[in-house]
Protein backbone atom coordinates (compact mmCIF):
# COMPACT_ATOMS: atom_id res chain seq x y z
CA UNK A 1 0.00 0.00 0.00
CA UNK A 2 1.56 3.39 -0.98
CA UNK A 3 1.18 6.62 -2.63
CA UNK A 4 2.64 7.23 -5.88
CA UNK A 5 3.20 10.39 -8.40
CA UNK A 6 2.12 9.55 -11.93
CA UNK A 7 0.90 11.98 -15.01
CA UNK A 8 -2.52 12.54 -14.77
CA UNK A 9 -5.30 11.61 -17.67
CA UNK A 10 -5.32 13.73 -20.98
CA UNK A 11 -7.00 16.98 -20.63
CA UNK A 12 -10.72 17.35 -23.37
CA UNK A 13 -9.19 20.84 -23.99
CA UNK A 14 -5.56 19.07 -25.12
CA UNK A 15 -4.23 21.00 -22.56
CA UNK A 16 -1.12 19.76 -20.91
CA UNK A 17 -1.26 16.89 -18.75
CA UNK A 18 -1.39 18.00 -14.97
CA UNK A 19 0.55 15.63 -12.17
CA UNK A 20 -1.52 13.14 -10.41
CA UNK A 21 -1.36 11.11 -7.03
CA UNK A 22 -1.75 6.98 -8.07
CA UNK A 23 -3.17 6.42 -4.66
CA UNK A 24 -3.42 1.90 -3.19
CA UNK A 25 -4.49 1.46 0.25
CA UNK A 26 -6.71 -0.79 2.00
CA UNK A 27 -8.14 -1.89 -1.12
CA UNK A 28 -8.57 1.11 -2.86
CA UNK A 29 -7.28 1.80 -5.86
CA UNK A 30 -7.81 5.35 -7.03
CA UNK A 31 -6.23 8.54 -9.01
CA UNK A 32 -6.58 12.00 -7.45
CA UNK A 33 -5.63 14.68 -9.81
CA UNK A 34 -4.01 17.92 -8.63
CA UNK A 35 -3.29 21.21 -10.53
CA UNK A 36 0.43 20.73 -10.67
CA UNK A 37 2.16 21.20 -13.75
CA UNK A 38 4.20 18.62 -14.61
CA UNK A 39 7.49 20.57 -13.85
CA UNK A 40 11.05 19.53 -11.84
CA UNK A 41 9.92 21.73 -8.83
CA UNK A 42 6.01 20.48 -8.90
CA UNK A 43 7.57 16.90 -8.93
CA UNK A 44 9.64 17.51 -5.65
CA UNK A 45 6.90 19.55 -4.16
CA UNK A 46 4.02 15.86 -5.19
CA UNK A 47 6.75 13.19 -4.25
CA UNK A 48 7.06 14.77 -1.10
CA UNK A 49 3.35 14.27 -0.39
CA UNK A 50 3.41 11.03 -1.98
CA UNK A 51 6.39 10.10 0.55
CA UNK A 52 3.92 11.93 3.63
CA UNK A 53 1.04 9.78 2.14
CA UNK A 54 2.95 6.31 2.34
CA UNK A 55 4.30 6.55 5.45
CA UNK A 56 0.72 7.65 6.93
CA UNK A 57 -0.67 4.52 5.48
CA UNK A 58 2.31 2.40 6.83
CA UNK A 59 1.80 3.52 10.32
CA UNK A 60 -2.45 3.44 9.81
CA UNK A 61 -2.88 6.88 10.25
CA UNK A 62 -3.65 7.62 6.90
CA UNK A 63 -6.79 10.34 6.72
CA UNK A 64 -7.92 10.29 2.71
CA UNK A 65 -10.18 13.58 3.72
CA UNK A 66 -7.58 15.23 5.09
CA UNK A 67 -5.31 15.00 2.12
CA UNK A 68 -7.93 14.46 -0.57
CA UNK A 69 -11.15 16.52 1.03
CA UNK A 70 -12.54 16.60 -3.02
CA UNK A 71 -11.18 13.55 -3.95
CA UNK A 72 -12.60 11.03 -6.63
CA UNK A 73 -13.91 9.42 -3.24
CA UNK A 74 -14.43 11.49 -0.96
CA UNK A 75 -18.33 10.66 -0.73
CA UNK A 76 -17.05 6.87 0.91
CA UNK A 77 -15.67 9.03 4.01
CA UNK A 78 -17.71 11.91 4.27
CA UNK A 79 -19.90 11.89 7.46
CA UNK A 80 -23.26 13.78 7.19
CA UNK A 81 -22.85 17.08 9.54
CA UNK A 82 -24.74 16.99 12.92
CA UNK A 83 -26.42 14.13 12.83
CA UNK A 84 -26.44 11.80 15.81
CA UNK A 85 -24.77 8.52 15.89
CA UNK A 86 -26.68 5.62 15.94
CA UNK A 87 -27.05 3.45 19.06
CA UNK A 88 -27.76 0.21 16.94
CA UNK A 89 -24.86 -2.38 16.68
CA UNK A 90 -24.89 -5.04 13.82
CA UNK A 91 -26.66 -7.37 15.85
CA UNK A 92 -29.32 -4.96 17.37
CA UNK A 93 -29.94 -3.83 13.93
CA UNK A 94 -30.45 -7.13 12.55
CA UNK A 95 -32.81 -7.67 14.70
CA UNK A 96 -34.97 -4.77 13.73
CA UNK A 97 -34.28 -5.14 9.67
CA UNK A 98 -35.06 -9.06 10.11
CA UNK A 99 -38.31 -8.47 11.73
CA UNK A 100 -39.34 -5.54 9.12
CA UNK A 101 -38.07 -8.11 5.97
CA UNK A 102 -40.49 -10.64 7.81
CA UNK A 103 -43.76 -8.29 7.54
CA UNK A 104 -42.46 -7.19 3.90
CA UNK A 105 -44.95 -8.18 1.53
CA UNK A 106 -42.32 -8.45 -1.00
CA UNK A 107 -39.76 -10.97 0.91
CA UNK A 108 -40.43 -14.68 0.56
CA UNK A 109 -40.58 -16.58 3.24
CA UNK A 110 -37.54 -18.86 2.17
CA UNK A 111 -35.37 -15.37 2.01
CA UNK A 112 -36.04 -14.90 6.03
CA UNK A 113 -34.87 -18.47 6.84
CA UNK A 114 -31.71 -18.08 4.36
CA UNK A 115 -31.02 -14.49 6.33
CA UNK A 116 -31.83 -16.44 9.67
CA UNK A 117 -29.64 -19.10 8.96
CA UNK A 118 -27.24 -17.41 7.87
CA UNK A 119 -26.53 -14.50 10.44
CA UNK A 120 -26.93 -17.05 13.41
CA UNK A 121 -24.16 -19.29 11.75
CA UNK A 122 -21.72 -17.06 9.88
CA UNK A 123 -21.84 -13.58 10.40
CA UNK A 124 -23.56 -12.51 14.25
CA UNK A 125 -21.08 -14.71 16.48
CA UNK A 126 -17.85 -14.92 14.24
CA UNK A 127 -14.66 -13.01 15.83
CA UNK A 128 -12.71 -10.45 13.93
CA UNK A 129 -9.91 -8.96 15.26
CA UNK A 130 -11.01 -10.63 18.77
CA UNK A 131 -14.60 -8.63 18.64
CA UNK A 132 -18.10 -10.66 17.84
CA UNK A 133 -18.95 -9.47 14.90
CA UNK A 134 -22.62 -8.82 15.96
CA UNK A 135 -21.05 -6.56 18.77
CA UNK A 136 -19.22 -3.97 16.38
CA UNK A 137 -20.88 -0.53 15.98
CA UNK A 138 -22.60 -0.18 12.97
CA UNK A 139 -21.15 3.55 11.99
CA UNK A 140 -17.46 1.64 13.17
CA UNK A 141 -18.28 -1.05 10.51
CA UNK A 142 -15.12 -0.88 7.61
CA UNK A 143 -14.00 -2.74 4.89
CA UNK A 144 -10.98 -4.61 6.74
CA UNK A 145 -13.81 -5.40 8.86
CA UNK A 146 -16.06 -7.42 5.88
CA UNK A 147 -12.66 -9.00 4.47
CA UNK A 148 -11.65 -10.30 7.64
CA UNK A 149 -14.93 -11.97 7.97
CA UNK A 150 -14.36 -13.33 4.68
CA UNK A 151 -11.50 -14.88 5.33
CA UNK A 152 -12.63 -16.05 8.33
CA UNK A 153 -15.60 -17.88 6.70
CA UNK A 154 -13.03 -18.96 3.47
CA UNK A 155 -10.76 -20.71 6.56
CA UNK A 156 -14.04 -22.69 7.44
CA UNK A 157 -14.14 -24.49 4.41
CA UNK A 158 -17.07 -22.68 2.64
CA UNK A 159 -16.75 -22.69 -0.78
CA UNK A 160 -16.78 -18.92 -3.05
CA UNK A 161 -19.92 -19.07 -3.83
CA UNK A 162 -21.20 -19.86 -0.34
CA UNK A 163 -19.10 -16.91 1.23
CA UNK A 164 -20.49 -14.43 -1.84
CA UNK A 165 -24.04 -15.60 -0.17
CA UNK A 166 -23.57 -14.77 2.94
CA UNK A 167 -21.43 -11.10 2.48
CA UNK A 168 -22.58 -10.21 -0.55
CA UNK A 169 -26.14 -11.47 -0.34
CA UNK A 170 -27.88 -11.29 3.37
CA UNK A 171 -25.11 -9.05 4.90
CA UNK A 172 -25.00 -6.68 2.48
CA UNK A 173 -29.02 -6.32 1.75
CA UNK A 174 -29.03 -6.01 5.37
CA UNK A 175 -25.95 -2.65 5.72
CA UNK A 176 -28.24 -1.12 2.09
CA UNK A 177 -30.90 -1.01 4.75
CA UNK A 178 -29.01 0.90 6.99
CA UNK A 179 -27.60 3.01 4.72
CA UNK A 180 -30.95 3.99 3.34
CA UNK A 181 -31.51 4.90 7.16
CA UNK A 182 -28.97 6.86 7.88
CA UNK A 183 -27.30 4.70 10.09
CA UNK A 184 -24.24 4.18 8.02
CA UNK A 185 -23.43 6.62 5.31
CA UNK A 186 -20.01 5.00 4.07
CA UNK A 187 -20.55 2.19 0.79
CA UNK A 188 -18.83 -0.77 2.11
CA UNK A 189 -19.32 -2.60 -1.01
CA UNK A 190 -17.88 0.21 -3.88
CA UNK A 191 -15.71 -2.46 -5.95
CA UNK A 192 -13.06 -0.35 -5.70
CA UNK A 193 -12.83 -1.21 -1.69
CA UNK A 194 -14.22 -4.26 -2.11
CA UNK A 195 -15.35 -7.74 -4.47
CA UNK A 196 -16.89 -10.80 -4.27
CA UNK A 197 -14.56 -13.77 -4.38
CA UNK A 198 -13.67 -15.41 -8.33
CA UNK A 199 -15.84 -18.71 -8.32
CA UNK A 200 -13.04 -20.63 -9.42
CA UNK A 201 -13.62 -22.99 -7.01
CA UNK A 202 -17.34 -23.57 -7.48
CA UNK A 203 -18.67 -27.05 -9.19
CA UNK A 204 -21.06 -27.35 -12.08
CA UNK A 205 -24.45 -27.17 -10.79
CA UNK A 206 -25.78 -29.19 -13.50
CA UNK A 207 -26.36 -32.54 -12.45
CA UNK A 208 -28.60 -34.18 -14.14
CA UNK A 209 -30.17 -38.13 -13.62
CA UNK A 210 -29.41 -40.07 -16.73
CA UNK A 211 -32.29 -41.71 -18.85
CA UNK A 212 -31.31 -44.88 -16.95
CA UNK A 213 -31.63 -43.13 -13.54
CA UNK A 214 -35.04 -41.11 -14.62
CA UNK A 215 -36.94 -44.86 -15.10
CA UNK A 216 -35.42 -46.67 -12.50
CA UNK A 217 -36.33 -43.93 -10.19
CA UNK A 218 -39.91 -43.68 -11.49
CA UNK A 219 -40.24 -47.65 -11.23
CA UNK A 220 -39.14 -47.10 -8.02
CA UNK A 221 -42.33 -44.93 -6.98
CA UNK A 222 -44.72 -46.79 -9.06
CA UNK A 223 -44.09 -49.87 -7.05
CA UNK A 224 -42.98 -48.74 -3.45
CA UNK A 225 -44.62 -44.69 -3.03
CA UNK A 226 -47.34 -45.13 -5.98
CA UNK A 227 -48.88 -41.84 -4.32
CA UNK A 228 -46.58 -40.03 -5.49
CA UNK A 229 -45.21 -41.41 -8.99
CA UNK A 230 -47.71 -38.98 -11.02
CA UNK A 231 -45.58 -35.98 -8.79
CA UNK A 232 -42.43 -37.05 -9.59
CA UNK A 233 -43.06 -38.07 -13.49
CA UNK A 234 -44.10 -34.59 -14.39
CA UNK A 235 -40.96 -33.35 -12.73
CA UNK A 236 -38.70 -35.60 -15.28
CA UNK A 237 -41.14 -34.66 -17.94
CA UNK A 238 -42.03 -30.67 -17.59
CA UNK A 239 -38.56 -29.06 -16.31
CA UNK A 240 -41.13 -27.26 -13.20
CA UNK A 241 -39.14 -25.50 -10.48
CA UNK A 242 -40.50 -27.51 -7.87
CA UNK A 243 -42.37 -24.61 -6.07
CA UNK A 244 -44.18 -24.31 -9.46
CA UNK A 245 -45.81 -27.61 -9.45
CA UNK A 246 -46.88 -27.77 -5.99
CA UNK A 247 -48.87 -24.69 -6.36
CA UNK A 248 -50.13 -26.68 -9.22
CA UNK A 249 -54.31 -26.85 -9.09
CA UNK A 250 -56.53 -29.14 -11.59
CA UNK A 251 -58.10 -25.70 -12.74
CA UNK A 252 -54.28 -24.97 -14.13
CA UNK A 253 -54.00 -28.11 -16.13
CA UNK A 254 -55.96 -28.56 -19.28
CA UNK A 255 -55.91 -32.44 -20.67
CA UNK A 256 -57.45 -31.79 -23.46
CA UNK A 257 -55.15 -29.51 -25.17
CA UNK A 258 -52.08 -31.12 -23.13
CA UNK A 259 -51.16 -27.46 -21.25
CA UNK A 260 -50.74 -26.10 -18.02
CA UNK A 261 -50.38 -22.89 -16.87
CA UNK A 262 -47.93 -21.82 -14.65
CA UNK A 263 -48.41 -18.37 -12.06
CA UNK A 264 -47.69 -19.30 -8.75
CA UNK A 265 -45.50 -20.90 -6.64
CA UNK A 266 -45.87 -22.71 -3.58
CA UNK A 267 -42.57 -22.18 -0.59
CA UNK A 268 -42.58 -23.51 2.80
CA UNK A 269 -46.39 -23.43 2.90
CA UNK A 270 -46.46 -19.93 1.78
CA UNK A 271 -48.23 -19.18 -1.82
CA UNK A 272 -47.06 -15.92 -4.15
CA UNK A 273 -45.60 -15.04 -7.80
CA UNK A 274 -43.04 -17.36 -9.75
CA UNK A 275 -39.55 -16.27 -9.37
CA UNK A 276 -39.49 -14.14 -12.11
CA UNK A 277 -42.00 -12.64 -14.90
CA UNK A 278 -40.58 -15.22 -17.71
CA UNK A 279 -42.02 -17.40 -15.31
CA UNK A 280 -44.88 -17.11 -15.94
CA UNK A 281 -45.89 -19.40 -19.04
CA UNK A 282 -48.23 -21.71 -20.47
CA UNK A 283 -46.66 -25.05 -21.08
CA UNK A 284 -46.75 -28.31 -23.18
CA UNK A 285 -47.63 -31.31 -21.94
CA UNK A 286 -45.85 -34.60 -23.77
CA UNK A 287 -48.45 -37.30 -24.32
CA UNK A 288 -46.72 -39.68 -22.25
CA UNK A 289 -47.08 -37.00 -19.19
CA UNK A 290 -50.95 -36.62 -20.26
CA UNK A 291 -51.83 -40.40 -19.60
CA UNK A 292 -50.51 -40.54 -16.23
CA UNK A 293 -52.40 -37.12 -15.49
CA UNK A 294 -55.51 -37.89 -16.57
CA UNK A 295 -54.50 -41.49 -14.37
CA UNK A 296 -53.67 -39.81 -11.34
CA UNK A 297 -56.78 -37.01 -11.02
CA UNK A 298 -59.27 -38.05 -8.89
CA UNK A 299 -62.78 -38.76 -9.60
CA UNK A 300 -64.71 -36.44 -7.83
CA UNK A 301 -62.38 -33.31 -7.62
CA UNK A 302 -62.76 -29.46 -7.77
CA UNK A 303 -60.64 -27.06 -10.01
CA UNK A 304 -59.50 -25.06 -6.68
CA UNK A 305 -57.76 -28.58 -5.50
CA UNK A 306 -54.24 -28.99 -5.60
CA UNK A 307 -52.73 -31.40 -8.39
CA UNK A 308 -50.12 -32.80 -6.06
CA UNK A 309 -50.46 -33.91 -2.23
CA UNK A 310 -49.71 -35.60 0.13
CA UNK A 311 -51.18 -39.23 1.43
CA UNK A 312 -53.56 -36.57 4.20
CA UNK A 313 -54.32 -34.58 1.26
CA UNK A 314 -52.07 -31.69 1.71
CA UNK A 315 -49.76 -29.64 -0.64
CA UNK A 316 -46.66 -31.24 -1.34
CA UNK A 317 -43.80 -29.75 0.75
CA UNK A 318 -40.65 -29.63 -1.14
CA UNK A 319 -38.31 -29.99 1.87
CA UNK A 320 -40.16 -32.79 3.38
CA UNK A 321 -40.60 -34.49 -0.02
CA UNK A 322 -36.88 -34.83 0.07
CA UNK A 323 -35.85 -35.81 3.06
CA UNK A 324 -39.24 -37.97 3.33
CA UNK A 325 -39.28 -39.88 -0.19
CA UNK A 326 -36.94 -38.76 -2.47
CA UNK A 327 -33.89 -39.69 -0.72
CA UNK A 328 -34.85 -42.96 1.43
CA UNK A 329 -36.06 -43.75 -2.85
CA UNK A 330 -32.60 -43.03 -4.25
CA UNK A 331 -31.30 -45.45 -1.55
CA UNK A 332 -33.27 -48.03 -2.09
CA UNK A 333 -31.21 -51.24 -3.15
CA UNK A 334 -33.65 -51.92 -6.11
CA UNK A 335 -33.01 -48.41 -7.22
CA UNK A 336 -29.58 -47.71 -5.82
CA UNK A 337 -29.26 -44.11 -7.80
CA UNK A 338 -26.21 -41.53 -6.42
CA UNK A 339 -28.27 -39.09 -4.35
CA UNK A 340 -28.44 -35.50 -5.75
CA UNK A 341 -31.67 -32.77 -5.08
CA UNK A 342 -34.91 -32.93 -6.38
CA UNK A 343 -34.43 -29.83 -8.20
CA UNK A 344 -32.15 -31.61 -10.70
CA UNK A 345 -34.61 -33.86 -12.16
CA UNK A 346 -35.86 -30.24 -13.81
CA UNK A 347 -32.27 -29.78 -15.57
CA UNK A 348 -32.94 -34.01 -16.52
CA UNK A 349 -35.69 -32.42 -18.96
CA UNK A 350 -33.59 -29.54 -19.94
CA UNK A 351 -30.55 -31.78 -20.68
CA UNK A 352 -32.67 -34.86 -22.49
CA UNK A 353 -34.69 -32.39 -24.39
CA UNK A 354 -31.50 -30.55 -25.83
CA UNK A 355 -29.51 -34.24 -26.69
CA UNK A 356 -32.52 -34.93 -28.49
CA UNK A 357 -32.49 -32.15 -30.79
CA UNK A 358 -35.30 -29.95 -29.26
CA UNK A 359 -34.89 -26.00 -29.84
CA UNK A 360 -33.70 -23.74 -27.33
CA UNK A 361 -36.46 -21.83 -27.87
CA UNK A 362 -38.47 -24.76 -26.98
CA UNK A 363 -36.99 -25.18 -23.77
CA UNK A 364 -37.43 -21.65 -22.77
CA UNK A 365 -40.90 -21.45 -22.86
CA UNK A 366 -40.93 -24.91 -20.96
CA UNK A 367 -38.72 -24.40 -18.08
CA UNK A 368 -38.71 -20.24 -17.92
CA UNK A 369 -35.25 -19.77 -18.32
CA UNK A 370 -33.93 -17.35 -20.78
CA UNK A 371 -32.54 -18.75 -24.00
CA UNK A 372 -29.28 -17.20 -22.71
CA UNK A 373 -29.46 -19.33 -19.52
CA UNK A 374 -30.00 -22.31 -21.11
CA UNK A 375 -26.79 -21.88 -23.65
CA UNK A 376 -24.87 -20.86 -20.83
CA UNK A 377 -25.50 -23.80 -18.89
CA UNK A 378 -26.51 -26.43 -21.17
CA UNK A 379 -24.45 -25.74 -23.99
CA UNK A 380 -23.04 -29.31 -23.78
CA UNK A 381 -26.26 -30.95 -24.41
CA UNK A 382 -27.04 -29.11 -27.69
CA UNK A 383 -26.32 -30.29 -31.00
CA UNK A 384 -26.50 -28.81 -34.52
CA UNK A 385 -30.18 -29.75 -35.53
CA UNK A 386 -33.36 -28.94 -34.23
CA UNK A 387 -36.68 -31.00 -34.09
CA UNK A 388 -40.50 -30.95 -34.63
CA UNK A 389 -42.68 -31.93 -31.80
CA UNK A 390 -43.86 -34.74 -32.92
CA UNK A 391 -40.57 -36.18 -33.56
CA UNK A 392 -39.47 -35.18 -29.84
CA UNK A 393 -42.97 -36.78 -28.56
CA UNK A 394 -41.59 -40.28 -30.54
CA UNK A 395 -38.11 -39.58 -29.38
CA UNK A 396 -38.93 -39.62 -25.70
CA UNK A 397 -41.32 -42.65 -26.01
CA UNK A 398 -38.66 -44.51 -27.57
CA UNK A 399 -36.45 -43.65 -24.74
CA UNK A 400 -38.66 -44.70 -22.60
CA UNK A 401 -38.92 -48.31 -24.50
CA UNK A 402 -35.48 -48.70 -25.04
CA UNK A 403 -33.85 -48.02 -21.18
CA UNK A 404 -37.36 -50.20 -20.01
CA UNK A 405 -36.23 -52.77 -21.79
CA UNK A 406 -32.84 -52.92 -21.01
CA UNK A 407 -33.55 -53.20 -17.29
CA UNK A 408 -36.05 -56.02 -18.56
CA UNK A 409 -32.65 -57.77 -20.28
CA UNK A 410 -30.58 -57.24 -16.80
CA UNK A 411 -33.11 -58.77 -14.57
CA UNK A 412 -33.83 -61.29 -16.85
CA UNK A 413 -30.14 -62.35 -16.67
CA UNK A 414 -29.85 -62.01 -13.17
CA UNK A 415 -32.76 -64.07 -12.42
CA UNK A 416 -30.81 -66.80 -14.85
CA UNK A 417 -27.77 -66.31 -12.83
CA UNK A 418 -30.05 -66.62 -9.60
CA UNK A 419 -31.32 -70.20 -10.84
CA UNK A 420 -27.89 -71.66 -11.67
CA UNK A 421 -26.30 -71.17 -8.23
CA UNK A 422 -29.51 -72.75 -6.68
CA UNK A 423 -28.49 -76.04 -8.78
CA UNK A 424 -25.42 -77.55 -7.15
CA UNK A 425 -22.61 -78.09 -9.57
CA UNK A 426 -21.85 -82.01 -10.68
CA UNK A 427 -18.61 -83.10 -10.43
CA UNK A 428 -17.53 -83.90 -14.50
CA UNK A 429 -14.14 -84.94 -13.35
CA UNK A 430 -12.15 -82.65 -15.25
CA UNK A 431 -8.69 -82.33 -15.79
CA UNK A 432 -6.37 -79.47 -14.26
CA UNK A 433 -6.51 -76.84 -17.07
CA UNK A 434 -9.68 -77.54 -18.95
CA UNK A 435 -11.29 -74.95 -21.22
CA UNK A 436 -14.54 -72.97 -20.17
CA UNK A 437 -16.80 -73.48 -23.25
CA UNK A 438 -19.64 -74.09 -20.92
CA UNK A 439 -19.54 -70.73 -19.31
CA UNK A 440 -21.93 -68.10 -20.51
CA UNK A 441 -20.48 -64.19 -21.00
CA UNK A 442 -22.00 -61.81 -19.57
CA UNK A 443 -24.61 -59.62 -21.27
CA UNK A 444 -23.20 -55.88 -22.13
CA UNK A 445 -25.22 -53.38 -21.97
CA UNK A 446 -24.61 -50.32 -23.27
CA UNK A 447 -24.85 -46.53 -21.74
CA UNK A 448 -27.90 -44.50 -23.27
CA UNK A 449 -26.84 -41.97 -25.64
CA UNK A 450 -29.87 -39.73 -25.69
Amino acid sequence: MSCKVKLGFKRKDGGPRSLAFRLFWNGLNSWEGTDLEDTTANRELANAKALLISAEIKAGTFDYLAHFPNGNKAHLFRQEEGRPKTIYTVKSYYNRWLKAEKESSRVRPHRIKDYESQFNRHILKTKVDGVVFGNIHLPGLSVDHLKKLQGKLTAKGLKAASVNAVIHGSLRAMLQAARGQKHTTVDLYDRAFFKPLALTDSEDSIDPYTPEERESILEGFRKHRAHYHAFVYSQFWTGMRTSEAAALRWSDIDLRYNTVKVNKSRVQGHEAGTKTVKSNREIHLHDNLVEVLKAHKPLHVTTDDYVFTTPEGTPVDADNFYKREWLPMLRRESVNVRPRPFYNTRHSYSSFMLTIGARTAFVSKQTGDTIKTIEAHYAKYIPDADLSREMVAEIITKSEIDVKSRRQALESERSEKGKKKEKAPISQGLLSGAGEEGRTPDLMLGKHTL
